[in-house]
């Protein structure tokens, strides 16, 4: 069987969405030879050249791209898309990426004989796409109704979409998975020694809907230390942020660490807080790589998968989006209690079993099966 998947961006380029591709491309063509996989996606970088490549057994093809807007590929015109189409039996199409989702439209015949899986990652009616909603809906609503199956990744995607549940009979949720290099802690509960000083950690691209304005300023008058490893535009903000707030004894940045060093700063770390503010932040595989080090966490209260990942009172708290008061008082609560704090690790270590990379790969070798 022959799986063609339509990305905005994939391997080398990191990310949500490109992880959960490679996973399910690779983890696939690991453990069964019924499927071989074509992934079909922009160049990341400005990068005028066409491109094709395998890479460990995927056969990977980039078509030119000509600059971003707010992250998405300024590339109108897909040409090797009909012929891909055409060479495949089932075409894996990962939502949002309306580039792409106009030039499938605009192919809908060749498709009749396909058949057409979407992987939902986020809603855009909560993101900073809101505005091209009545524009932009049409053109999804006609790969929804061709769709045979549609795969949202938490169950609050569909609760909080104006166009999900009307296809309900074709959803099915498939949670996305953590990078297993971490491993699980199985048995390693974490403690906190009283009086010490709380590590706390953060992971992931500095930009503005991550929220890491508010936790810098939570933190001003804790007993803490922040680590914030990642790359992204809205680092230079944060760096004066931290020199007008006076914490540059507090807060420390980290950036382009290799994995291996990723895994250090979890184990050297004592919580992790993702304070995003919107949902553009979809899911937040970040929480399960740290549930994978039995670290608690704090997130906040999104219409996403955010909360559906670390559930408040179990595996950490969870606060509402922007309240600098709520998240202080959140990491306020696990320094005194310490019990909690340590409960929290455990639970987590148990609930991260449940997003697992071989159940995500099953899911998706039995939904192509089906």
């Amino acid at each position: 069987m022959k799986i063609l998947h339509t990305v905005k961006h994939a391997y080398p380029s990191t990310g949500g969405m490109e992880s959960v591709v490679k996973d399910i491309v690779e983890g696939g063509h690991a453990v069964s030879n019924d499927f071989s996989f074509t992934v079909y996606s922009n160049s990341y970088t400005n990068d005028m050249r066409f491109q094709r490549f395998t890479h460990n057994g995927i056969c990977y093809i980039k078509e030119r791209t000509f600059g971003h807007f707010k992250s998405q590929p300024l590339t109108l015109y897909y040409r090797e898309l009909a012929i891909l189409i055409d060479q495949h039996d089932v075409i894996h199409h990962h939502y949002p990426f309306p580039n792409m989702e106009i030039n499938l439209v605009n192919r809908i015949n060749r498709l009749k004989n396909k058949k057409l899986i979407v992987t939902w990652h986020a809603n855009i009616g909560q993101s900073r796409w809101k505005s091209l909603e009545k524009f932009y809906d049409p053109f999804v609503r006609k790969i929804l109704d061709r769709a045979d199956s549609i795969v949202v990744t938490s169950p609050q995607l569909i609760e909080n979409s104006s166009l999900l549940p009307s296809y309900d009979k074709k959803i099915e949720v498939i949670p996305l998975s953590y990078n297993e290099r971490y491993g699980t802690c199985q048995g390693q509960v974490r403690s906190l020694k009283k009086g010490a000083v709380l590590n706390i950690l953060f992971v992931g691209r500095l930009r503005a809907y991550k929220g890491l304005s508010f936790l810098i300023k939570a933190i001003k008058d804790l007993n803490v230390k922040l680590s914030i490893v990642g790359n992204g535009e809205h680092g230079r903000y944060l760096r004066e942020l931290v020199k007008e707030l006076r914490v540059k004894d507090k807060v420390e940045f980290y950036e382009n660490l290799d994995d291996v060093q990723v895994e250090q700063m979890y184990n050297q770390s004592d919580l992790f807080v993702l304070p995003s503010i919107n949902e553009a932040e979809a899911f937040g595989v970040v929480q399960l790589e740290a549930m994978a080090k039995g670290l608690p966490v704090i997130n906040t209260n999104l219409k996403s998968g955010v909360p559906f990942v670390s559930l408040h009172q179990v595996t950490g708290l969870t606060v509402e989006p922007k309240n600098v008061d709520a998240l202080r008082e959140a990491i306020n609560l696990l320094i005194r209690e310490r019990d909690l704090y340590s409960s929290f690790s455990k639970n987590a270590l148990e609930r991260v079993r449940e997003f697992s990379r071989e159940k995500l790969i099953n899911a998706y070798l039995n939904l192509y099966k089906k």
